[in-house]
């Protein structure tokens, strides 16, 4: 047994907390389509799988970490997410129940662990002071900011409930973040440095540019398809687009 070092576990809890803001806005994003009889089902399952695969992230945080592409193509698939949470279509009218539940779920636990794994690293990082047991004060500091993070993204599909529009911000900020992690990655580390030997103190707002072209392009292009949808719907039904 080991005496219980409450100060690496608070640390490890209160950046766990403050990074999981936008896992706390993905669930939320994830399960605002669901019915309310089966979201709270979607935000445990998908939490728990989360958790999951946070704590093998862990073991393996600082492997992955230094490999090139990891990070890119996670923030690529943040931009996609951001995209398809905004995208309306006729299909989801054809997929029974269950298979959307299932659908968040899986949408929850994959775009988690591709918007973890800088959040990993900092738990990860904060943890190094427990010594031996540093990965299992990591994964009990998220077991404990769990319910906080759940509570969170039950409390802002409440509000897109009310005001649908927080749906459009919150994809845009899985567009943000997506960028910016693509942009760190390693395999760009060389163009970064160029990068900030030519702009000098611009280089910061490079990167904000990077995140707000990022923004743009998730919300511009789900807005278009969209209207192509609502177009072909017409031209479709051109009785029912009139009444």
């Amino acid at each position: 047994m080991f005496g219980i070092d409450w100060a690496a576990l608070f640390k490890i809890v209160g950046i766990d907390i403050l990074l999981g803001g936008d896992n706390a806005i993905l669930i939320a994003l994830a399960c605002a389509a669901l019915a309310p009889e089966v979201r709270n089902r979607a935000v445990m399952f998908g939490t728990a799988g989360a958790v999951v695969m946070r704590a093998i992230l862990l073991v393996f945080a600082s492997f992955l970490m230094g490999m090139s592409y990891v990070k890119f193509f996670a923030g690529a698939y943040l931009l996609y997410v951001g995209y398809s949470l905004l995208k309306e279509g006729d299909d989801d009218e054809n997929v029974d129940a269950p298979d959307r539940l299932w659908a968040a779920v899986k949408t929850i636990i994959i775009a988690d662990l591709a918007m973890s794994t800088d959040n990993v690293l900092a738990v990860a990082g904060s943890a190094q002071s427990a010594g031996a047991h540093s990965n299992l004060y990591a994964v009990g500091g998220i077991l404990f900011s769990i319910p906080i993070i759940v509570l969170f993204s039950q409390a802002i599909m409440k509000l897109m409930d009310r005001f649908p529009v927080i749906v459009w911000f919150g994809a845009g900020l899985l567009g943000w973040v997506g960028a910016e992690m693509m942009i760190t990655d390693p395999i760009l580390t060389d163009y970064i440095t160029r990068v900030h030997m030519t702009m000098g103190g611009y280089t910061d707002l490079s990167y904000k540019l990077a995140g707000f072209v990022a923004v743009v392009f998730t919300v511009a292009a789900a807005r278009h398809i969209n209207k192509r949808g609502e177009l072909a719907a017409e031209a479709a039904h051109p009785a029912k687009a009139e009444a």
